[in-house]
């Protein structure tokens, strides 16, 4: 048996599918380095699974990880920006893909969401996602970003109020006929 199975009860796939997942759900899933943050994740995630003492939850140990490695590509990301600046793929032309007619209205909430999430700093997007999308509660979250409680509920509180900002000056601009009027509720 490998140290995985022994230490988690997952194979290597189930494991790195999870690691995908959880970063994917942090970063997002329009992020241009979704990959190479999976790839840096997931080998952080093998090279210390010995360290894996089952006092938290599997799921919450790999949020930790992801969290902390993300954090710390955005940091190295905006000390290259710095010095250089990216010519990458332009997001808004891959998100106006055109979509079926009875799935148009639920991608076009989904996209002005991640948009919206984009646009919020890292310490409240994270926490926002992980309690509010993925249901983890607040502990877990604390033990992910490192930091008490109440902390995690201010931040909780402050990405909220401005999540809703976001999506409040993006629906304002949203031009007649978008498929957010299409079915007014």
């Amino acid at each position: 048996m490998t140290l995985v199975r022994t230490r988690t009860g997952l194979s290597e796939r189930q494991l790195y599918e999870a690691v995908h997942a959880r970063m994917r759900s942090l970063a997002g899933p329009a992020a241009v380095d979704l990959d190479d943050l999976i790839q840096v994740a997931a080998q952080q995630t093998f090279e210390s699974i010995h360290r894996y003492d089952g006092s938290c939850a599997l799921a919450t140990w790999i949020y930790a990880i992801c969290y902390r490695v993300l954090l710390n590509h955005r940091r190295w990301y905006r000390r290259w920006q710095v010095r250089f600046t990216y010519l990458g793929v332009d997001d808004d032309a891959l998100a106006d893909a055109p979509t079926p007619p009875e799935l148009m209205e639920a991608r076009a909430r989904t996209r002005q969401l991640q948009r919206a999430l984009s646009r919020m700093s890292d310490k409240y997007r994270v926490v926002v996602v992980l309690h509010d999308l993925e249901e983890l509660d607040v502990r877990d979250i604390a033990g992910i970003v490192r930091c008490n409680a109440l902390t995690v509920r201010s931040r909780l509180r402050d990405g909220r109020k401005q999540l809703r900002k976001l999506l409040l000056a993006e629906a304002s601009q949203l031009p007649l006929g978008t498929p957010h009027e299409l079915n007014p509720s």
